[in-house]
């Protein structure tokens, strides 16, 4: 993306020949030469094939279940499990082959999970099905080295953690509401995971995946965001929501604008704050006229909105 605005600048102040654009796109790679595109598709084909795999064991499964004993069942989830894992220990260790055989490897373990409980009745809340598919899986997760199964990490924990909430209640022990407890956890968890992942992308290179700590990134400020606009509407929750979400705003610009610039962590920031402010500035203007607080809503976020493009397109430039 550097590359490609260093040439746009050069092309738009005309100092590249306008015969020489196409040229200079290529000797700069901002044009992908031809072995890149080799490299792509390979990756692309065996994600297909790997993902297509995957579609007709389940189909196969699904359409012949009712002809299956228990014991075959458990014979085929088993080997479906253990197939991944010899990939992987035949193919080299950190290539995309041995990383994709990692993640069917633990997808198929949730599968065998969910039959195991149905079949045995281990457990009654589906929360725990996820929580143990996570730590069962954690080891393969750790080993891998790949981004993508340890997003599916997190999203089984965010999804256990919301599960236990919706079964049995509140998880914190300080008296608050199950929504409020829920909000809270998921914020710590996704929070501690976006400060571990901005510490080590440094010294691991297969963390310095920018999307990764995006969603990270994006998790972490709807669950702020949440618990900022429970401060603001409801009596029954505490300061502390509205205190945290200041934190993290703060946190965010002197990180992501001093420390390490990123222009989509500031651009989330801002979002953010235009929630905020125009959630704050409704429970204020409650008690007027409804048609006259929409507009003066309406104009507030125009205003703010406008404000936070300028000040990014100034960024912009300034990162540049």
């Amino acid at each position: 993306m550097q590359q490609r605005e260093v040439m746009s600048q050069l092309i738009e102040q005309d100092h590249i020949a306008q015969q020489d654009i196409e040229t200079a796109m290529f000797v700069s790679q901002v044009y992908p030469p031809a072995p890149n595109w080799y490299g792509f598709l390979s990756k692309l084909l065996l994600c297909f094939g790997a993902l297509a795999i995957a579609c007709g064991v389940i189909f196969f499964v699904a359409a012949n279940w009712q002809d299956m004993s228990r014991l075959i069942k458990f014979v085929l989830l088993q080997l479906l499990v253990v197939a991944p894992i010899i990939i992987y220990l035949r193919s080299k260790t950190h290539t995309l082959l041995s990383q994709i055989s990692l993640t069917s490897a633990f997808i198929l373990l949730g599968a065998l999970m969910a039959y195991f409980g149905q079949t045995y009745q281990t457990g009654a809340d589906p929360w725990q099905l996820f929580f143990n598919w996570a730590l069962l899986g954690l080891p393969w997760v750790i080993i891998s080295r790949f981004s993508p199964l340890w997003m599916m990490f997190l999203a089984l924990l965010n999804l256990s953690l919301v599960l236990y909430h919706d079964a049995l209640g509140t998880l914190l022990p300080f008296g608050i509401n199950r929504d409020e407890s829920l909000f809270w956890c998921l914020l710590s968890l996704n929070y501690l995971s976006l400060i571990m992942w901005e510490l080590c992308r440094v010294n691991y290179a297969w963390l310095n995946q920018s999307w990764a700590g995006r969603l990270l990134a994006i998790a972490t400020i709807f669950c702020a965001n949440a618990l900022a606009l429970m401060a603001i509407f409801s009596y029954n929750t505490s300061w502390l929501g509205g205190a945290v979400w200041v934190f993290l705003m703060v946190m965010t610009y002197v990180v992501y604008r001093k420390i390490r610039p990123d222009l989509f962590m500031l651009a989330l920031g801002c979002l953010s704050g235009v929630v905020i402010v125009v959630g704050w500035s409704a429970n204020i203007l409650k008690h007027i006229d409804d048609g006259n607080m929409f507009i003066l809503l309406f104009l507030l976020t125009i205003g703010l909105t406008s404000a936070a493009a300028v000040w990014l397109k100034k960024l912009m430039k300034e990162f540049q």
